[in-house]
Order: structure tokens, then sequence, then C-alpha cells
């Protein structure tokens, strides 16, 4: 007996002006209607071909959309017969656990279910690039050029420091910065976050005081809270950060390390002045602490702005940065560069803890920088994210939202809500239950801030439904 396609909604709410992918327009439509029971199980889809035409568009977008719901456990696929909605259960769909409609916002979320819950039609406050602003096409080059290779190269573990000719390629690149760096003092790592990890494991014991920015990395304040590891904040300015207080909080504290993302920072968006560069560094030497800088934006920042190595030479910076906000978040690669007897050290913390990188990873990384297209991707892709933020910018300010600094480019836009009567995490339990996912300030925070500041990602904020929120809450 032949089971007759399901007739749905048209058109399906799809806005080909939003940041948000067709793809993941589609995946977010086709979950309400099952979730609101519109679409019930055991109904069948339309098959790819017609859902395509009725919703005008392409073959491929259908095809990812049912692969990701059938993935997720929300359709399954009968061979020969089409698509059909699974049975959804309290437990969870085809043995897998069941992700809540209106997840709680905390931080165990902002860490885990936000980068698999395709319900979130808009993830405004997320920390990557859509896969449309990622060079795919140089990715797909790079795997092209690992499947060509002999098949000795891709079996065995790598090196401990990681893969030589991707470690002599980013050795090389500080070149441009009047920085001579020798391949031994790069080491790979598991993203820009491990590098962090390694260091704290490395050079500071439980009881030891860091100071980090405020606001800050937020997995970096929660890292070092779970190594019992005494965190003090430093504010982060327009400028920099407040060099007053890391004097006098460092006469105080006598940290071991400062943690600080000078250029593009994340959440602030905001850069180092030189000035206030050269007075950092002045201060770790005064008060003898290591200067971590995390620089995985410096491909977008501006030319003229400080990298705090390249002024110290790498004396008391140990550098750390990475590759997914440029080629893609999915490989995980990141890397430290210090000096020989400290990137030794290094290595023997990661081998202790991960045992080497994915070679084949490196491999593809290695091949992305060097294929020819991936500077001019980049230049690319800054230009699109200062126009993107501008617009952002220009939204949200409409809506009452009070910038943090000027922009200066990059993925994030850090604002506040400066007249509101409620806390920044209960803004966002309401966005939520408008389909906006927004990341509060709370987050960034060590101690409580004062009044509801939000992170936005400007890929993915440039749409009415956002600002016309905020414009609400007013």
């Amino acid at each position: 007996m032949t089971v007759p396609q399901k007739t749905l909604p048209l058109p399906l709410p799809l806005d080909r002006q939003s940041a948000l992918g067709l793809v993941e327009q589609v995946v977010a439509a086709l979950s309400q209607l099952i979730d609101s029971g519109k679409l019930r199980p055991g109904e069948r889809l339309p098959s790819i071909r017609r859902f395509a035409e009725e919703q005008g568009v392409s073959n491929s977008t259908i095809v990812e959309a049912y692969e990701r719901l059938v993935a997720n456990g929300m359709l399954h696929v009968r061979r020969g017969a089409g698509f059909f909605i699974a049975k959804q259960d309290v437990a969870g769909t085809s043995g897998m656990p069941a992700i809540r409609l209106n997840p709680v916002i905390d931080s165990a979320w902002l860490f885990s279910e936000v980068f698999a819950d395709e319900r979130v039609p808009i993830k405004a406050g997320c920390g990557w690039l859509p896969s449309s602003m990622l060079d795919g096409e140089g990715l797909h080059a790079a795997e092209r050029r690992i499947i060509r290779s002999p098949g000795a190269q891709q079996v065995g573990y790598g090196h401990p420091f990681g893969y030589g000719p991707l470690r002599q390629t980013i050795a090389k690149s500080f070149a441009n910065w009047s920085l001579d760096i020798a391949p031994d003092q790069v080491v790979t790592t598991h993203g820009v976050t491990q590098a962090l990890d390694l260091i704290m494991r490395t050079l500071v014991k439980p009881g030891d005081t860091v100071f980090i920015e405020e606001p800050g990395y937020c997995n970096l304040i929660a890292m070092l809270r779970l190594a019992a590891i005494n965190v003090i904040g430093v504010p982060r300015t327009v400028s920099g950060v407040d060099l007053d207080a890391l004097e006098q909080l460092a006469r105080l504290h006598k940290p071991k390390i400062f943690f600080t993302n000078p250029v593009l920072q994340n959440p602030t968006g905001t850069t180092y002045t030189p000035a206030c560069a050269m007075q950092v560094l002045q201060a770790a030497e005064r008060h003898g602490f290591w200067v971590v800088e995390d620089d995985l934006y410096r491909e977008l920042a501006q030319a003229t702005d400080p990298m705090l190595a390249a002024l110290d030479g790498l004396r008391r910076v140990i550098y750390v940065s990475g590759f997914s906000k440029t080629i893609a978040p999915s490989l995980r690669l990141g890397f430290i560069v210090c000096q020989s007897d400290l990137a030794r050290e290094f290595a023997r913390t990661k081998m202790v803890l991960t045992l080497t990188n994915s070679e084949i990873t490196e491999r593809l990384v290695y091949n992305a920088l060097t294929e020819g297209h991936h500077r001019r991707h980049v230049e690319r892709l800054a230009g699109t994210l200062l126009t993107a933020q501008a617009q952002v910018s220009a939204r949200l300010q409409d809506a009452g939202l009070q910038p943090f600094g000027p922009l200066r480019g990059g993925m994030f836009y850090w604002a506040s809500m400066p007249h509101s009567a409620l806390s920044a995490t209960e803004i966002a339990d309401r966005a939520l239950q408008q389909g906006i996912w927004l990341a509060p300030g709370e987050f960034f925070h060590v101690a409580q801030p004062e009044r509801p500041w939000f992170r936005f990602n400007v890929a993915f904020s440039d749409v009415a439904k956002l600002s016309d929120f905020f414009s609400k809450l007013k």
C-alpha cells in the first residue's frame, strides 16, 4: 500500500535575507511542525524534488535538511518509499537523549546542547561562523590532496609537537611581524581551548592566582574554576584593559599568568591600543607574570593592530591561536608559540592528556593554508564581517541597546540594555521562547555585571526578529 505524501503548509517561513542558511531554516521549520503535532509519527514527507519545487529551493537544500532530521532522530528513511516522521517519545528518539524544546539557558547548555540543537533558528549568541562564510571550496581542495596522498601518510600517530610542515608554515608566518620563530617553538593542539588548558596545567597549580579579562572568554573562566585556580578579573576597556587596575591587582595578588585576548576580543570586539600593549608587557616584567596572548581573531584584524608576542619577542608572552574562525570549526586545530623549553613542556603535557593530534587534520589545515586561496578568502571574510557588524549595530541601537565601543570588525558586538529592569538571563529566557538564542553577559564575567550585557555574533544577528524583540523590551 502506498502511503500518501503529506501536504505541508506553503510556503514555509524561509527568509532568504537571513544570515541563517536555508538548510537551518528548513530544519527549524520542520522541527516546529513535528513538535507541535502538525506532523505526526508515521506520516510521509514530500519527495525531495516535490518539496524543493514547492518551497522554491534547490534539491540539495532539502536533501541536507532531511538528512539532518534523520540524524537527529526526527525522521526515518524507508528504502524506496521516502522519509517518514519518526516516533517521538519521552526518553528520546532512536535511542538518543531527548532535546529539550525550551532548554534552560545556563553554562551547561551553552557549552553543550547549543552546538547540536537545531530547534533554535536564530543563534545570535553563538561563537562560530555560518558555513556560507567559510572557505568550503578551499577545504574540499585540501581534502582531495589528502585522498591522493600515499596511504602510509594517513595512518599512525603524528609527531608530539605536530605535523612538521604545518609548524614550519606557522613559524614562517611570524616573519610578517619581524619575529623569527623556529618550528620547535610551535606545538599544535586540539583547538585554542586545549592550548589554554595545556598552559594552565603546565604552569599553575590549584590555589594559584591568575588574571583574566572581565568580561572574557567564558570557557576559560569555567576551565580555571574547575581546576581550583583563584581567578581574578581585570576590567576590559575600549582601548584594552584597565592599566591602573592591572597594576594594583598585580601588586596585591602576585598572579602567575594574565590571560588576554588583545585583538577583536571575545566578547567585546575591542582591540588593544599600542600604548596599552606596551604597558601590559611592562607590568608583566615588573611583577613577574606570564602573558598568554589568545590571538584567535588575528586574521580578521587590521594590519596595524599590535601583537604582544612581537613586541615582547616571546620573553614573557605565550602566544595561542587557531583556525576555527577562518577555515572550519570542525577541524579543532590550534597552536602554541613560545620559548623552545616551554614548548617541550607543553608537548609533554599534551602527550599525557591526549597523545598527538590527528595528523590527517593537521595535513588538511596545512593544505588549506598553502593551496593559494586562503589569504584572499580571509580578506573577503574580514570585509563581510565589518559590514555585518555595522548593520547589526545600527539595528540594535535603534532597538535601544548601547554599544560597548567603536566598530573594528570581527565576529562580535557587545552591547547592553542600560535601563532594563530585567537581568540578562531573564531577557535571554524570553528570547528563547521566540526562537532566539542570546549569550548573556553573566557567562563572560567573573562577578555579576551591574547591568544586562549581551554578546552578539554579527554573522547571525542581522535579522528583523532580533531587533524587534529588543524594541519591545524598551
